[in-house]
């Protein structure tokens, strides 16, 4: 009689890491643990530790994913046969969509354990491509402008879409009644913050 083999399960890491994304989804990231998520695939307490040593590391990628997500869009973006200023719109807009569809993994990317009181150096890594690419199509939208500038403008322009992603995810934006534009708000914000961040 052969010696029962030890339990093995192909793509474990991968399956966490979408119980863990389901979790966040549905629940945010605070009350997210390990041993919940080795429940869900159901594996035993001690198989995730294989893939992440500790809560901190599970939630790390988990963020890293939704920052690969947002990197992955704005590659098409700067792909595109787009002017650089609508390029620079899209980025905003491709924002607050994915923000919109991923409020608590958005939380979980910007506003938690990973992030305070010092971000992680991956997501400061993410967070520096994401105004590298921003501020390239700003660039390119105005040839000449000097770095210093440059830079104001990137910060101006994404402080305005943060901001509102970050109010309308809270329930905090109370506009005066009948004072919505008739298109899409999400739209409208971002082409007043572009037009600002463009201007001559």
């Amino acid at each position: 009689m052969s010696a029962k083999k030890p339990y093995h399960r192909e793509n474990l890491r991968r399956d966490l890491l979408d119980a863990g994304r389901e979790y966040v989804r549905n629940h945010g990231h605070h009350g997210l643990s390990i041993r919940t998520l080795a429940q869900q695939v159901g594996v035993s307490p001690g198989a995730p530790y294989h893939h992440f040593p500790d809560r901190r590391s599970l939630l790390l990628a988990l963020a890293v994913e939704g920052f690969q997500e947002m990197l992955d869009g704005a590659e098409q973006v700067r792909a595109s046969a787009l002017s650089p200023g609508d390029k620079l719109r899209k980025m905003g807009i491709l924002f607050i969509r994915f923000a919109e569809t991923n409020p608590y993994l958005l939380d979980l990317m910007y506003e938690s354990e990973l992030t305070s009181p010092v971000t992680d150096p991956q997501l400061v890594e993410f967070q520096l491509q994401g105004h590298g690419g921003l501020r390239e199509h700003l660039a390119a939208a105005l040839p000449g402008i000097s770095d210093e500038e440059a830079d104001l403008r990137v910060i101006a322009y994404w402080s305005a879409i943060y901001g509102f992603s970050s109010m309308r995810r809270k329930g905090v934006i109370h506009p005066s009644e009948g004072a919505l534009p008739s298109v899409d708000i999400a739209e409208a914000i971002v082409n007043r913050a572009a037009l600002a961040a463009l201007a001559d």
